[in-house]
């Protein structure tokens, strides 16, 4: 009687823990491993040190944000916040999950989430701007945070589901350790770490959403494409991000293999170094950009190099994105013959080479994409120079930096941030590292639009932000891509609208 009272105490001690993780004794163990081919090897385990897509695809399973978003609905539901609310014009309010906790047993509370807004207000974080409405960050109890603002700010929601929560105690203990190490609340735990070979990830049984079905995540750095999806149709990996539109009918005709496609916020454009970060330019000469643009015949790139996987876009946002103006597609069409007559009357140096900078990952074709634009700009008289970048940490440290040159082809897929809010500011906004066109029209607009409550004004303001940017000739703007995933068939998963993997919402047969 006696052992039958202990064990009846026992399972109510077990169903009763089992609720404040989220953790069913009855689901299955976590099983299995899989593997994700990664571009570029990651830079950072930090997630205030970087602003590159790689690097949050690993920290998302290490760590978690405030709040996440239905992938089939894009609405914004609760994560490590419970819920919120709007106070005042000012002032928002998050009520913080109770029992969770991050790797090491630091409890996460009010002060992680204010500790994790203040590192990332600090001048070096590359995030910075992200973050630049907040004013002050209140805790009013252990669980519940307020974040005041600047001015009121509207897109403030979205900026959260992409910033992950850090614990204080520890990131102070460790200082710059934590570009290698982890210690987060997420789904799972860092096991290790090695450069240029992979990344392994062991899945936490007790993970206050419930066990992950996977146990081992590898992320694997594969420089070439043909050698990802080499590696995808042996069972050598079994996912395959940004998967060159060239190989999609290979993976298709295969037996073990399929491919997945959603169009997201990812854009493309041919940024310009109109205020001479990098030095002296002829960039810098309004004609000599607007015969840039003209020179390159975007609609073909989109039909044979994309083969239709993307849409064309313009001034540097997506369709998805709010704020987009429909009115400014095509703003400069394809006509060699007019880009030669202005660089003609802007006294072009034909005898300079421009530089002509990318980066492996997250842009699709990259190297053929750059050889295209590089063989339109030759066709019209102007000589390049092509620099591809397979460390993205790099690129990223000399585009913030100013020392990429003349013209880069970047991409920008908005962090999960469906307003344009995410993007001018980052781009267009003066005193941001990665702005190379600053304007005071532009400050204005872009201050303005992400103070102001009314959406049609708001999106009026950004109407006349890209309207500048093209009248300017700021970007080549491109086009929008598809998220194009390779599937293993053993894997249960579609690609995301957002471009964040989810190994954690991932199953294996």
């Amino acid at each position: 009687m006696r052992r039958q009272r202990l064990s009846c105490c026992m399972c109510a001690l077990v169903f009763a823990v089992s609720m404040l993780v989220g953790w069913s004794p009855t689901e299955a163990a976590p099983a299995g491993t899989l593997t994700i081919a990664l571009s570029s090897d990651i830079s950072t385990l930090d997630p205030q040190m970087h602003n590159v897509r790689i690097n949050y695809l690993v920290g998302w399973q290490l760590y978690d944000n405030l709040v996440t978003r239905n992938q089939s609905t894009l609405e914004i539901i609760p994560h490590l916040a419970e819920s919120w609310k709007v106070v005042d014009d000012h002032t928002w309010e998050f009520k913080l999950r109770r029992g969770i906790k991050f790797d090491d047993g630091e409890p996460f509370d009010a002060e992680s989430v204010k500790f994790t807004f203040e590192r990332a207000l600090e001048a070096k974080s590359p995030i910075r701007s992200h973050f630049a409405y907040v004013k002050d960050i209140r805790v009013v109890d252990t669980h519940t945070v307020r974040i005041v603002t600047q001015a009121p700010y509207p897109a403030l929601l979205q900026t959260v589901v992409n910033f992950q929560m850090l614990p204080p105690k520890w990131t102070r203990e460790r200082g710059q350790d934590i570009a290698t190490q982890a210690n987060g609340t997420g789904p799972y735990r860092l096991k290790e770490w090695k450069r240029g070979v992979h990344v392994v990830l062991e899945a936490k049984s007790d993970y206050w959403k419930g066990a992950p079905a996977i146990k081992t995540v590898v992320f694997r750095p594969i420089k070439e494409f043909a050698t990802q999806v080499s590696e995808l149709l042996t069972g050598g990996v079994d996912i395959v991000r940004d998967v060159p539109p060239d190989q999609i009918a290979q993976i298709e005709k295969a037996s073990n293999a399929r491919v997945s496609k959603a169009l997201g916020l990812r854009v493309l454009w041919i940024a310009i170094d109109v205020d001479g970060r990098a030095g002296k330019s002829p960039v810098q000469s309004l004609k000599v950009r607007q015969a840039i643009s003209h020179a390159i015949d975007v609609d073909t790139i989109v039909k044979t190099l994309m083969g239709g996987n993307a849409k064309r876009t313009a001034a540097g946002l997506s369709p998805e994105h709010f704020g987009y103006d429909k009115s400014l597609e095509n703003p400069y069409p394809y006509d060699p013959e007019r880009a030669k007559k202005l660089l003609s009357e802007a006294n072009y140096p034909f005898d300079q080479s421009l530089k002509i900078a990318t980066y492996m990952g997250s842009i699709q074709n990259a190297r053929a994409l750059v050889e295209a634009i590089a063989g339109y700009l030759n066709a019209v008289g102007i000589k390049t120079s092509v620099n591809v970048y397979s460390d993205i940490g790099m690129y990223d440290r000399l585009h913030r930096e100013g020392k990429l040159g003349d013209l880069r082809i970047h991409s920008d897929g908005s962090g999960g941030v469906y307003d344009a809010d995410r993007l001018y500011n980052m781009y267009f906004r003066s005193g941001n590292p990665y702005v190379y066109a600053t304007f005071p029209e532009l400050d204005a607009w872009i201050d303005q639009a992400r103070t102001i409550l009314d959406s049609n004004t708001r999106k009026a303001l950004y109407f006349k932000v890209g309207k500048f940017i093209n009248d300017q000739a700021l970007i080549v703007p491109l086009y929008a891509q598809y998220s194009i995933l390779g599937l293993s068939n053993r894997v249960i998963y579609e690609a995301p609208r957002d471009e964040f993997l989810r190994p954690y919402e991932t199953k294996l047969k």
